[in-house]
């Protein structure tokens, strides 16, 4: 049986600087690497399930577990059921990504979230809101898939018109969505306070993000004393121990509601982070953001194939500075090894 240390699933033969980043990673602790895209994956799947193949450490950044016959799900699931660990856990992943789902875990969690309505699959195209749901949702609300991803199925300026539900639900008829109260966050300073923060195994990273262009900005350590920004640290972390992931990131508004100023989650849970890097494109992730997370999947998964032992406590990471610990963020959660089945 042939076995490969680090695997990664990415569709295209596109080289980003995460791909260059992740296999220099693994050349520096000499791990041998495999790139699994649109060619090779079913060859790939055939050898996993013949025993011809173990992947030790497979990063999935490709699967969408909710489409009947996904080759790349497929993928992740003969990884785990071959004995490899799985970044992020197909089990774990495809009930953290539904929405219609981590709506529920969160509040339930005491984590703040947008006045949301949950409208099921089976639902006929004839659903209307009440004129009490009309008035807490506000004019205009927002319409998302619950299991969407990159914006796709989104209508961000909703008034409420059946063809405007109806058309969300044929975005994908299998799928929930939801119908969200439109925030808008605080100023801070000459910022929208609006924040995608990652969460990379024990480690947090604070981002401002610019929700009406998509830009990312590092959120710096003196800017996250001057605004009080812990909840930030502290939502994801309690994401973390409720969807058990170890890669995903989340956004978070700060929005005034009356007299109370509170941090809500928007986006609830991306488990496959969209890593192309700012020198690339102009929206997309800081460079050195970019380069410490595959710095840190590569090293976790060293971790674990030589069977050391992981840090459990939470760091928060700036840029150009020391990262911090802060205490009573609970332990990171640990990657599903084959030990644990």
């Amino acid at each position: 049986m042939k076995e490969v240390d680090f695997g990664l699933s990415w569709s295209v033969r596109t080289k980003e600087y995460f791909i260059e980043t992740l296999r220099r990673e693994c050349e520096k602790r000499k791990l041998s690497f495999l790139w699994v895209c649109e060619d090779k994956v079913s060859e790939v799947i055939k050898k996993l399930e013949n025993n011809e193949l173990r992947i030790h450490f497979l990063l999935d950044t490709e699967a969408t577990y909710n489409k009947a016959k996904d080759r790349y799900a497929r993928l992740s699931y003969a990884t785990k059921d071959a004995g490899g660990v799985v970044i992020n856990d197909p089990d774990r992943a495809r009930l953290a990504v539904d929405k219609s789902v981590m709506h529920y875990e969160l509040i339930n969690a005491g984590i703040y979230t947008p006045y949301s309505i949950i409208v099921r699959n089976w639902q006929p195209n004839t659903f209307r809101l009440s004129d009490e749901e009309k008035q807490k949702l506000g004019i205009p609300f927002v319409i998302k898939p619950a299991c969407g991803y990159a914006r796709l199925g989104v209508v961000e300026e909703a008034y409420g018109s059946i063809r405007e539900i109806a058309g969300a639900r044929n975005f994908d008829r299998g799928d929930n969505f939801l119908l969200q109260k439109k925030i808008i966050p605080l100023q801070l300073g000459q910022r929208r306070a609006w924040f995608r923060v990652f969460h990379i195994f024990d480690t947090i990273i604070p981002c401002w993000w610019d929700d009406l262009h998509c830009v990312y900005s590092s959120v710096s350590r003196e800017e996250f004393k001057k605004y009080s920004l812990s909840s930030l640290v502290k939502i994801v972390a309690k994401i973390g121990e409720i969807t058990q992931l170890q890669w995903f990131s989340t956004e978070i508004a700060v929005h005034q509601d009356n007299d109370q100023v509170r941090f809500i989650a928007i986006d609830y849970v991306n488990d496959q982070c969209d890593m192309t890097a700012q020198s690339e494109k102009e929206n997309g992730v800081p460079d050195d953001i970019v380069a410490y997370t595959a710095s840190r999947i590569v090293e976790a998964s060293h971790q674990l194939i030589n069977k050391q032992e992981m840090n459990k406590d939470y760091t928060v990471w700036f840029k150009d500075t020391e990262a911090i610990q802060i205490k009573g963020l609970g332990n990171a959660p640990e990657p599903l090894t084959q030990a644990e089945l």
